[in-house]
């Protein structure tokens, strides 16, 4: 089953039971249907030097 975070957006697929009516309970999640995958976006593939641009430090502390 898949729940919706409303406070985030963020969706979520669970497979415990227990956990799954803990969220159905809570005011806090919404059970959806699949998200399908979005065919107008690309997965472009994170290379090493994006990855290590994302790393790196942008303030620096005295």
């Amino acid at each position: 089953m898949w729940f919706l975070n409303q406070e985030t957006g963020c969706t979520w697929e669970v497979t415990d039971q227990e956990l799954m009516l803990r969220l159905q309970s809570s005011g806090h999640y919404e059970q959806v249907e699949e998200p399908q995958p979005d065919e107008t976006e690309e997965d472009e593939p994170v290379t090493k030097a994006q990855t290590v641009k994302n790393m790196k430090r942008t303030d620096k502390h005295k």
